[in-house]
């Protein structure tokens, strides 16, 4: 199945439950929309620019990607797969023509869907206006996506603003943020069981070989992960903070009650947030020591290392 027959298919499924959008052409071929969003330029710009971030909202609603290039400069080229939820890739190239801090014009270079894609981004008393145009080479190809596109490009800006709520507020701290097809029940056993945290902790092909957790607030934990080559890093901290199926905080500033570490690096949050029938919000926050701290475990791979180990938690506590 194509990615627009895809499209098609869901928007017959909600068409019945949603009132018509009221999103019109400028001309017979371009598709426009505009929103009000809480966020400064520089946050959206932010979350545009950052690929860690712009992975984590583009697309419509229940669609993943996975960056190969990412160039943000007039230019650049932007390779990456769409994950579709039925499990289905899409391959897509775009070219950055502008990427002022106000403007990002967007080269979406396929044969099936060829557009021109602008974002504008305006400051007014109560946030920032974001317009979005699409114009297509020809009216025919804009009048083939106009049943879909706009529900689309809706669906977009919504996952936008979920992560302009999720972003931190200074440059010490790092999110990841993801609603999970799991209850926070499953979720929190994974995380707090010594058997099922060495299943699914550290990103492959790296191990966890061993889990002694103390699950209580002042209780002390020590994963060790082991590389490739048989290396093993020891991980040990306290919790300071446990809410069974809620909420847990742990750091690294102590080895156990109260002996201080020799360099504290991170402050760990994670929130489950019931959302009802199996569904979690799941939220990683990692607050760090100081600025260096945060930008060398964000030049780590953070995004991609917590995005890939949380994969494999959904996988572990799927099956349970």
């Amino acid at each position: 199945m194509s990615f627009s027959s895809w499209l098609v298919r869901r928007l017959l499924e909600i068409l019945p439950l949603t009132p018509p959008l009221s999103v019109k052409p400028s001309n017979d071929r371009e598709l426009t929309t505009s929103r009000l969003i809480k966020a400064s330029p520089e946050r959206i710009y932010q979350a545009i620019s950052s690929p860690e971030l712009l992975a984590q909202w583009w697309g419509p609603k229940d669609f993943r990607n996975t960056f190969h290039e990412f160039e943000f400069k007039p230019g650049g080229v932007w390779r990456f797969d769409m994950h579709g939820p039925d499990g289905t890739d899409y391959p897509n190239k775009c070219v950055f023509d502008v990427t002022d801090p106000q403007r990002i014009v967007i080269h979406h270079v396929e044969t099936m869907h060829d557009f021109l894609l602008t974002i504008t981004l305006s400051w007014e008393i109560h946030g920032t206006r974001l317009d979005w145009c699409q114009a297509f080479q020809t009216a025919e190809e804009c009048d083939r996506v106009r049943p879909y596109a706009p529900q689309c490009n809706e669906e977009n800006l919504d996952r936008l603003e979920a992560v302009l709520a999720a972003m931190p507020a200074d440059n010490r701290t790092l999110v990841l943020n993801r609603v999970i097809d799991v209850s926070p029940e499953k979720l929190y056993r994974c995380w707090t069981t010594p058997e099922l945290v060495k299943q699914w902790f550290t990103p492959r092909p790296w191990q966890t070989v061993m889990a002694d957790l103390d699950v209580r607030a002042g209780g002390s934990s020590n994963i060790v992960m082991r590389s490739p080559e048989g290396e093993e890093f020891p991980n040990r901290g306290i919790y300071l903070e446990v809410v069974p199926n809620e909420r847990l905080v742990f750091t690294d500033a102590y080895t156990k009650a109260w002996e201080p570490s020799g360099k504290p690096f991170m402050t760990g949050i994670i929130t489950f947030e019931d959302l009802g029938n199996g569904k979690t919000n799941y939220t990683a926050t990692v607050h760090h020591w100081t600025a260096e701290d945060c930008e060398k475990h964000r030049a780590m791979g953070f995004h991609d290392g917590w995005g890939a180990a949380t994969d494999q938690l959904v996988e572990v506590a799927s099956k349970l």
